[in-house]
């Protein structure tokens, strides 16, 4: 693998969510010194959770899970996701991007529009996008309730200024999906995308392959109301069978 061990660490456990130590070290072809090292540092951080012999990742249902992890697995995925869904942005447009790390991965397409208007809720993006965005091109952050796991602001209070604005593409993400709709973790956060998604043209959806499947107690939307649903690989016939466009 080319991506440094730690974040070998948190993809392996992305997908497996419990590992014993063996299994870890011989994937990742290093000393047992080396690894418990590097497992002490993720616990450290609160990323995982270490026990006799192994390793887990304790991600509970309906629990937002925090940005410095999220930003640390599927890093090329979501690289590949932010890729297709460039094609759909363009100079002069609005555009509103949430705070998830997979729409994130979009900020380096963002920083070569001109005369462009981006909104976000996330608090890193808009820092990010003050200092690489092209000088034309304005940033507004909208207000509410800053939320710390997520590092953004959701809320009522942000609402009416959004009204302000005409936004013509909508980057969403989520925490799950079925095929009876999209979910999130936060209530708030749920409330909001729902809010956003009215009030912008067109809709698109940005989520890895390990999202589909996933129910979580928050339902902001139907599958049919995003132009496409961007992800990284092929979903399972039931999902292509709904006549919505899948891109991967």
């Amino acid at each position: 693998m080319d991506e440094p061990r730690r974040e070998q660490i948190l993809s392996l456990l992305a997908i497996h969510k419990k590992m014993d130590n063996v299994a870890l070290r011989e994937l990742l072809f290093c000393s047992t010194s080396t690894l418990r090292r590097e497992l002490i540092s993720l616990e450290k951080e609160g990323l995982i959770r270490r026990y006799r012999g192994g390793v887990v990742l304790e991600v509970e249902r309906n629990h937002v899970i925090s940005t410095r992890y999220r930003e640390n697995v599927m890093i090329k995925e979501k690289e590949y996701i932010a890729e297709i869904a460039s094609t759909f942005i363009g100079p002069g447009m609005s555009l509103f991007i949430d705070s998830s790390s997979t729409v994130k991965a979009l900020l380096p397409y963002l920083s070569t529009l001109s005369n462009s208007v981006i909104i976000t809720n996330g608090l890193r993006a808009a820092y990010e996008l003050l200092h690489i965005c092209q000088s034309d091109t304005k940033v507004y952050m909208v207000g509410g309730e800053a939320i710390k796991d997520a590092e953004s602001v959701v809320g009522d209070y942000g609402n009416e200024f959004l009204h302000l604005f005409h936004i013509d593409l909508c980057l969403l993400s989520s925490t799950g999906i079925d095929l009876e709709g999209i979910y999130e973790a936060n209530f708030a956060q749920a409330l909001f995308k729902k809010k956003l998604m009215t009030l912008s043209e067109k809709s698109l959806l940005l989520v890895d392959h390990t999202k589909f499947g996933k129910k979580h107690a928050y339902r902001f939307s139907d599958l049919h109301s995003f132009e496409s649903i961007i992800t990284n690989e092929e979903p399972e016939k039931s999902y292509l069978n709904l006549n919505i466009e899948f891109l991967y």
